[in-house]
């Protein structure tokens, strides 16, 4: 059938391109051995653990405050010369969705800018949750603020109602009552609020200056499995030249041989000449 494939042909093309073969796959596999044990940069890794359980946000949260106000980018700026290629290195991974415990982990060069990095990643995510916090606490104050205006108008209203006997039943009134411990628990409140936002603004850098000084481990080097490279590139070399082989093969099969231009021009030879031309 003229669809089989003919195996005997194939080995005797592999056979005939043998050196082609090696001269390939020899060339990728000394290049890759050459990056790999001589041009090869050596990276390094270091990874910390940050846990943000007592900051009473979700974890969720904490990873789109971290996507939008751009946390790993703005840490590492001023850290390298290619700032962007280090953000790229920097992973934070949320380790569990239901508790904010995230895992801050660079890949790069240069150990000490590995541990620098996981360190500013880490105090900015402090400082963004943190604002993230001192901003909710200021809406909410404002909307207790709000209420007491509202309930201090209503006790004022109640106070100025017709009955002339109201005076002497505030104490008994139940309405009059319920304005009162209203009023006194978002007093309460507010005094909270205000006391957490004064801890937040007064704590936050130190939290975030606390937690980066407490990393005080060594960034490891990370192993290259040379192994692999070779493999890949032997192979990649061995593809590529088999490739190269059998296009040069197609190519010479397909175009017009020695034979065939000489057959072609005995053929133009053979035409008959018209007959006003056969005398001359």
């Amino acid at each position: 059938m003229e669809n089989e494939i003919d195996l005997r042909k194939i080995a005797q093309i592999i056979w005939r391109g043998k050196y082609l073969i090696l001269g390939v796959t020899a060339l990728f596999t000394l290049a890759a051995a050459l990056y790999v044990f001589q041009l090869a940069v050596p990276s390094y890794r270091y990874s910390a653990l940050l846990d943000l359980t007592t900051h009473g946000i979700e974890g969720k949260q904490v990873q789109a405050l971290i996507d939008q106000n751009r946390v790993v980018g703005e840490a590492v700026k001023d850290l390298a010369d290619e700032p962007g290629e280090l953000a790229q290195a920097a992973r934070v991974k949320l380790i569990n969705d239901k508790e904010p415990v995230f895992q801050i982990e660079v890949k790069y060069t240069d150990p000490e800018t590995c541990i620098e990095a996981v360190k500013q990643i880490g105090a900015g995510i402090i400082e963004a949750v943190s604002g993230h916090r001192l901003q909710q606490v200021s809406l909410e104050r404002e909307h207790m603020e709000r209420l007491i205006v509202y309930l201090e108008e209503a006790i004022e209203k109640h106070l100025a109602s017709p009955d002339s006997r109201i005076s002497e039943l505030l104490e008994e009134d139940p309405v009059y009552r319920r304005l009162l411990v209203e009023k006194a628990e978002n007093l309460i409140a507010i005094e909270n609020l205000s006391l957490i936002q004064e801890e937040l603004s007064t704590y936050s850098s130190a939290d975030a200056e606390a937690w980066a000084d407490s990393q005080n481990g060594v960034a490891r080097p990370v192993a290259v499995n040379k192994r692999l490279y070779l493999a890949v590139a032997f192979l990649f070399g061995l593809m590529l030249s088999l490739l190269i082989l059998f296009v040069c093969h197609y190519l010479s099969i397909s175009g017009p041989g020695p034979r065939d231009r000489v057959s072609s021009g005995s053929n133009r030879n053979l035409v008959p000449k018209p007959e006003g031309e056969k005398g001359s």
